[in-house]
């Protein structure tokens, strides 16, 4: 695209009012990973507010990226389709907002596989989970993009439908059918019109807030860190709560994501270790999280309580 070009699609955007916040993705640049760095598996998030269908040959964060990009998304299948899935929140269950029938939408991202002439194919669906299929939108299985083995822009324009009367989020969902090897994605902007405009990038810090209403994580830094900043409290002799408060209101009530309460401990001078984990009032803003160790501490003392270890997550999720 030459540079009178971008220009002006830019004045056009402009003129409409949506020069900036016109990408209805978030983390369309793979810049956050809360969840981690690497991935093997299925049916998980990888990237922040990206779920991937199979990355059972191992992937996830690369500094394989085009131009102006850092990051991108490395889903390497071993069999199956290179899928990744995004949720787009609704405004409320039915309503579709700008997502309504007629509505057309332009999708732009970059691609990068292992192998050329891989089938690139958009689905697209609302429903009231990041899985779900409810309210057919696109599904276009010859769209006529394929692979190349160096970095491309691809763009794909589509008219929307009326979502269903109870879908809470519009599903986008791009995938490369059966690729022999990886696949690389990066720089996804979902925007209103039928033209793709210049990648909206966004600061770390813009994408990270934006992200944190869906997923939080609240690992300590470092084995011996405080699980928040501050003291807990010991409720009774046998549990320390911790207070937490998350730096933006979540979607919803979280639920808490640890790999085992082995991994935790409670200092009071002695170290104790924990046996059990449940929240304990949370709220979207925050709540408290009940460590349980069975006996050793004396009712209102403080305590701390820390990561047995590095490499231990403490997260909490809100995802669609």
């Amino acid at each position: 695209m030459t540079r009178a070009r971008e220009l002006a699609e830019l004045g056009a955007v402009y003129d409409s009012g949506a020069l900036s916040n016109r990408n209805l993705l978030i983390n369309g640049a793979m810049q956050v990973f809360q969840r981690g760095t690497s991935f093997s598996g299925n049916s998980a998030y990888n990237a922040d507010r990206w779920k991937v269908d199979n990355n059972s040959g191992g992937g996830g964060q690369s500094t394989d990226a085009p131009d102006g990009f850092t990051y991108s998304l490395k889903i390497d299948t071993s069999s199956g389709n290179a899928a990744l899935r995004q949720a787009i929140e609704l405004p409320a269950a039915g309503e579709g907002g700008v997502f309504r029938s007629g509505q057309k939408f332009t999708l732009s991202f970059y691609v990068k596989s292992d192998n050329a002439g891989e089938a690139i194919n958009i689905f697209a669906a609302s429903s009231t989970t990041v899985d779900g299929t409810t309210t057919a939108q696109v599904n276009d299985t010859s769209t006529g993009l394929t692979t190349t083995t160096s970095w491309a822009r691809y763009t794909y324009t589509f008219t929307s439908n009326n979502v269903g009367g109870s879908d809470t989020c519009y599903n986008i969902v791009p995938y490369v059918t059966t690729p022999s090897g990886a696949v690389y994605w990066t720089g996804f902007q979902l925007e209103l019109g039928t033209e793709a405009t210049p990648f909206e990038h966004r600061s770390f810090g813009d994408e990270l807030a934006r992200c944190q209403r869906y997923l939080c994580d609240l690992t300590p830094v470092s084995s011996g860190s405080p699980y928040i900043t501050g003291t807990g409290a010991a409720a009774t002799s046998g549990i320390a709560v911790a207070h937490v408060a998350f730096p933006q209101q979540m979607r919803t009530t979280p639920s808490i994501i640890i790999s085992s309460a082995g991994n935790y401990r409670v200092y009071n001078g002695s170290t104790l270790t924990v046996t059990a984990v449940a929240v304990n009032g949370l709220s979207p803003v925050g709540g408290g999280v009940n460590f349980t160790t069975g006996s050793g501490m004396t009712i209102g003392e403080a305590v701390g309580v820390y990561a047995n270890g590095t490499g231990h997550r403490t997260l909490m999720s809100a995802e669609l």
